[in-house]
């Protein structure tokens, strides 16, 4: 950079932009805004980028084409101040680059770029065009910023609730939006937890670009590399609204500094009130929904950050009137003194349920959990213990619904929950009853139509309760703790059964392993032994595992699905789509197949998106190296969609319902004749 250069912009500007730009983890240049785009000064990244692909460090217009620098020049005569475009250029080794630039005028004749290497996206454009689409599809305002604390990336939810584009606070501090009325205190405990807990979550007060100031309930994360340095900072809110629902719940809002009370604390303090006011109280019992497949998917200290997360933002909603308790484990209790109404009760409750909803992130990963919510208005003859075993047995009951919902507690929930308590008394005998019972469903070649598979799923007809659904049963059996003797129950009967039908079945079964299966270091010794007493090959058994179960204790996870894979055990992921979706993991774990959950199937005909998602999955899937299963296939227009989007196999109603063991065979045999015959003619 030469003297004539540097005497061209006011030498306070260049201190300041030097100063800020030596910051960055992304290219910065500050230019002259002349016929050559003079280059004033940069930062070590976009010299780095510069030095990569051998550009120019003093004339910015040789990095573009004509066409981009008359882009450029309209960029800036049309007096915007800030803007975004892409650059692409076709390299002498014939890949290519491909950048991103942000520009910022920030004065007369000389603006500010922001410049990134995006090249790597061509590569991953599938999985890419899925990230942009998740992200900008979020409710949540989300903002990302590098490990200096400047914005590098914002959805779309923040530019509405901001005011401002992408492109103006690229690069800025999000201190900048402060509305000023939280105090250097304040700011200094968000960053005490943010460096020591790695996180933060709390309301604070922005400002937006028109002046107008707003509060938002914000939780902010730590990003860390494999070395524990951090690299990025995560920030998801959600603007708090000035109506009844908030009111009403502001109305119930413990201070920061109030205590969190014990079960028998939140008993007496609820006999108090009701002894001294005429006033009902309103008690809500809040259970974390399916803690313990957090805790089996993260491990003990996920569940704790989601528990003091779940804490945190209890704390950060209530006020000083309300009563807040740590139940056991993953249950909290709230007392509002002041909702004595089954419609104030049912508004507060659904405020609870949208604060309490939004996910955390651990570790580089995005998790996402709901709590569930059991209501009971308490009138001044009740007592305070039955009151919150009311509201306990309530919250129940949603998770029964499904959880991420509100029930109020009366005479019928608590019938149900007894029904509950018999079901699970029933299940811990149903193996030596001889009430379960293995369905099989037809999984065909798309292309040829022949049947390559089946999937065994698991059936329990009860004396006492009929034909009891999977979804009520087997999360009973994960909360009992017998899924593992379902589960190996389950891998037995289906050698037995490949044995019956000897030569006359030919094909693989797919069975689904749980996550509590999948820590059992002996897992491989104990299948292979199982199929060798029924002489089973190895490779008639397929293997499906969810997304969740592979999130659970990764490492441990990661080691038994390897010792799997090295038996000769086909693997496939179940349900892609629904859960993490995290490819380090898709990538670790070695699979040979990957199914597409129904719920992308079932809308792709008419959802665009999810058109776009089924193809993203299905290039995402092949790119490594891996089959694909589409499930939940009802029609012929979803099974050529499919076809033609190069899906591998077809499962669902359109080919069979599940079939007993019978059935199936007929089927087997029904299907061979039809071959037979083909041949024949």
């Amino acid at each position: 950079m030469n003297q004539a250069q540097r005497m061209s912009a006011p030498l306070y500007e260049l201190g300041s932009v030097a100063m800020v730009m030596d910051q960055m983890d992304m290219g910065f240049i500050h230019i002259h805004l002349d016929n050559n785009i003079s280059i004033i000064s940069f930062n070590d990244k976009f010299n780095s980028i510069a030095k990569k692909y051998n550009k120019s460090k003093s004339e910015l217009s040789l990095w573009f084409s004509d066409l981009e620098r008359e882009k450029i020049g309209n960029l800036i005569n049309n007096q915007d101040n800030a803007s975004v475009f892409e650059s692409e250029e076709r390299l002498d080794d014939g890949s290519l680059l491909k950048l991103e630039w942000a520009i910022k005028s920030s004065h007369s004749n000389f603006a500010i770029l922001a410049v990134r290497d995006i090249s790597w996206r061509e590569k991953y454009k599938d999985q890419w065009l899925l990230f942009e689409r998740i992200f900008h599809s979020s409710h949540s305002s989300v903002a990302i910023t590098d490990a200096n604390n400047r914005i590098i990336k914002v959805n779309k939810r923040f530019e509405e609730l901001s005011g401002y584009r992408y492109e103006e606070v690229i690069g800025f501090d999000p201190g900048y939006f402060s509305s000023g009325r939280q105090d250097k205190e304040f700011y200094r405990n968000l960053w005490h937890s943010l460096i020591n807990d790695g996180f933060w979550s709390g309301i604070i007060w922005n400002r937006r670009k028109d002046g107008r100031e707003y509060p938002e309930q914000k939780t902010i994360y730590t990003v860390k590399n494999d070395e524990g340095e951090i690299t990025n900072y995560f920030s998801s809110g959600t603007p708090v609204l000035y109506d009844d629902v908030t009111s009403l719940s502001a109305s119930l809002a413990p201070c920061q500094s109030h205590s969190i009370l014990g079960q028998e604390g939140i008993i007496g303090r609820i006999n108090e009130h009701l002894n001294k006011q005429k006033d009902a109280i309103t008690v809500f019992y809040i259970g974390i929904d399916k803690m313990n497949k957090l805790n089996r998917h993260g491990g003990i200290a996920l569940g704790d950050h989601v528990i003091r997360t779940t804490l945190s933002r209890l704390t950060d909603t209530f006020t000083p009137k309300g009563l807040i308790a740590r139940s056991v484990g993953d249950e909290f209790i709230v007392a509002a003194p002041y909702i004595s109404t089954p419609d104030q009760a049912a508004s507060v409750s659904q405020h609870l349920l949208e604060t309490l909803r939004d996910s955390v992130e651990y570790q580089g990963i995005e998790w996402k959990f709901t709590v569930s919510i059991g209501i009971a208005i308490a009138q001044k003859t009740d007592r305070p213990k039955n009151i919150i075993e009311s509201a306990h047995i309530a919250m129940h009951h949603a998770k029964e619904q499904g959880g991420n919902c509100s029930q109020f507690f009366d005479l019928q929930i608590q019938q149900e929950a007894n029904d509950s308590i018999l079901l699970e008394h029933e299940l811990h005998n149903v193996l030596y009853k001889g009430e379960l019972s293995l369905h099989y469903q037809p999984i065909i070649n798309a292309k040829t139509g022949d049947i390559f598979s089946a999937e065994a799923l698991l059936r329990w007809n009860s004396p006492k309760f009929g034909q009891v659904p999977p979804d009520r049963f087997i999360p009973l059996a994960e909360h009992c703790g017998i899924i593992n003797d379902l589960g190996f129950w389950v891998v037995e009967e289906v050698c037995r059964q490949l044995a019956r039908w000897g030569d006359h079945y030919k094909g693989s079964i797919a069975i689904n392993l749980s996550a509590q299966q999948l820590q059992h270091t002996e897992l491989a010794e104990h299948l292979k032994a199982t199929l060798k007493s029924f002489n089973i090959p190895i490779n008639r058994i397929s293997l499906e595992i969810t997304e969740t179960a592979m999130i659970h204790d990764a490492q441990s996870a990661i080691s038994v699905v390897k010792d799997l894979k090295t038996a000769g055990f086909l693997l496939s992921i179940d349900d892609f789509g629904t859960g993490y979706s995290s490819l380090s993991y898709l990538t670790g774990f070695q699979l040979d197949k990957l199914k597409i959950d129904r719920c992308f199937i079932n809308k792709m005909m008419t959802e665009s998106q999810d058109q776009l998602v089924t193809k993203a999955i299905i290039n995402l899937a092949k790119s490594l190296g891996m089959k694909v299963v589409a499930e939940g296939v009802e029609d012929n227009e979803q099974q050529q969609l499919l076809c033609e989007l190069g899906c591998d196999y077809l499962q669902g109603y359109l080919i069979s319902k599940p079939l007993t063991n019978y059935d199936f065979y007929q089927f087997i045999a029904s299907q061979n004749l039809l071959t037979d015959m083909e041949m024949v003619s």
